[in-house]
């Protein structure tokens, strides 16, 4: 029964709780000293305890529930197995306090202080962290799925079998953080740092790890199916018999990097292993660039402009499952580049024959790459069987589009628009990051200011450049020497 309702005079509290009562919501106990005081078991739902001291209280089961908690200081207070769900605790001070088994669900503790603080087995169900200095906290066997972690403090933390799922860590330091069983699926890892991390038998599924910093991290037998992390840097990391079924391997950094074997099956039971025999052959199975179609438009790309473009990439992506997604744009006022990222590169030619289509130039483009791909195929002597291989599947990926675009309409285009006339550019990258022209228009970049100050372009001797344009035969071979596959 609740016989304290508004409580107003902070002496009352402990006369009543020595008295048996436990109930105190919502009572007003701001700024109160209650440092190593008793109050185990008690209910302060809905409280308002902003900037109170319980320094080295024995709070354990005790319920703060909605309450507010803000700069509170709880440092070494036994709040073990306590309810803080949905309270308010930013910038508190729990600096070595005894969370273990606490329900901190939807709580607030945003620039909170919980340096070596025992949070074990306790719950942090999409709970605010962000910025929160956790240096050397315990959050073992601890769930924080869907939890906001974004640049918070964790370095020499244990994170051994907590569950991570979901939660954003972007931008967090966990430097020698110890996260080996973790569950991160799903987790947001993008510009971490996680230098000399453990994150042996870790599961980080469909996890993004964007330009995050892994040197010296311990990765063995941890599960990377489906991550995204173009950008980040294994250099000297441990990746041996890690899962990376459907994984991208492409735009790593992996010197030095440290990898007997990959486990590539679906189901990461091993059927399919990837074996390495030195050092030298591991940093090559990861490539340092993702292979791309650049188109580069000598004019700005106008609303008008988008809308057709994005049109005739939606047709064509319903039709030909080659096209997975929209290409990226960089605008400025005098050109507009076009970048189209894939997984392999034996889809380079496929993918530019489908991409050009929009463009006047369209035509032109599409006799260099069947050019290119004769010019691969004219090689046959000078290539090694997998060379060869390389080869054949590019022209089976290619040959099927020749002439099969013309169903596809376009938007009817506004008769004073230029975009999709101008001159154009085409470039192919490889994995190892080695870019050729495959098409140039010969007005491309040009422009000619005449004496009345009126720029133009300029003519440009079009066959000429054409043919200048040709990828040759020296040239094609050291280009596909560069492809992943070899």
């Amino acid at each position: 029964m609740e016989t304290t309702q508004q409580v107003m005079d902070c002496d009352r509290v402990p006369l009543l709780y020595a008295d048996g009562e436990r109930t105190f919501h919502k009572s007003h106990l701001r700024g109160v000293r209650w440092q190593g005081r008793q109050f185990s078991g008690a209910d302060f739902k809905g409280s308002d305890f902003t900037k109170a001291q319980l320094q080295q209280a024995q709070l354990c089961k005790t319920n703060f529930s909605s309450s507010q908690l803000a700069q509170a200081r709880l440092s070494e207070a036994q709040l073990a197995k306590s309810w803080f769900k949905r309270a308010d605790l930013q910038r508190a001070q729990l600096n070595s306090a005894n969370l273990q088994e606490a329900q901190m669900k939807q709580a607030c503790l945003a620039w909170a202080q919980l340096e070596g603080a025992d949070c074990r087995k306790a719950s942090l169900i999409a709970t605010n962290l962000e910025h929160a200095n956790l240096k050397g906290a315990d959050f073992s066997q601890a769930v924080l799925s869907g939890a906001d972690l974004r640049f918070a403090e964790m370095q020499n933390s244990n994170f051994q079998r907590a569950n991570l799922s979901g939660a954003n860590l972007s931008g967090a330091n966990l430097r020698w953080v110890d996260l080996s069983g973790a569950n991160l699926r799903w987790a947001d890892l993008s510009n971490a740092k996680l230098s000399g991390a453990s994150l042996m038998g870790a599961d980080l599924s469909n996890a993004i790890l964007t330009n995050a910093s892994l040197v010296h991290s311990d990765m063995t037998q941890a599960s990377l199916s489906r991550v995204h992390w173009v950008g980040a840097d294994l250099s000297q990391a441990t990746l041996t018999g890690a899962k990376l079924y459907e994984t991208p391997r492409f735009g790593l950094k992996t010197e030095a990097l440290i990898c007997e074997w990959v486990d590539l099956s679906p189901g990461g039971d091993r059927a399919q292993v990837q074996r390495f025999t030195n050092s030298q052959q591991a940093q090559q199975f990861f490539r340092p660039a993702r292979p791309r179609v650049q188109l580069t438009i000598d004019s700005a790309l106008e609303h008008y402009d988008h809308f057709v473009l994005a049109s005739f990439y939606h047709q064509v992506a319903r039709k030909y499952p080659l096209l997975k997604r929209p290409p990226s744009l960089e605008i400025d006022q005098r050109r507009t580049t076009l970048n189209f990222v894939l997984e392999k590169e034996t889809d380079l030619l496929a993918l530019a024959y489908l991409v050009v289509n929009p463009f006047k130039e369209a035509k032109n483009a599409h006799y260099n790459i069947k050019k290119l791909l004769e010019t691969l195929q004219a090689l046959t002597a000078k290539l090694t069987v997998a060379e060869q291989k390389v080869v054949e599947q590019t022209s089976q990926q290619l040959q099927p589009l020749i002439g099969e675009l013309k169903p596809i309409k376009m938007p009817n285009r506004n008769p004073s628009q230029s975009f999709f006339e101008a001159p154009m550019q085409v470039m192919l990258q490889n994995s190892s990051g080695e870019m050729v022209t495959l098409h140039q228009h010969p007005q491309f970049g040009k422009r000619i200011v005449n004496i009345s100050g009126t720029i133009t372009r300029s003519a440009g001797l079009p066959s000429e450049a054409r043919r200048a344009s040709r990828i040759r035969g020296e040239e094609a071979l050291g280009f596909l020497q560069g492809f992943y596959p070899l």
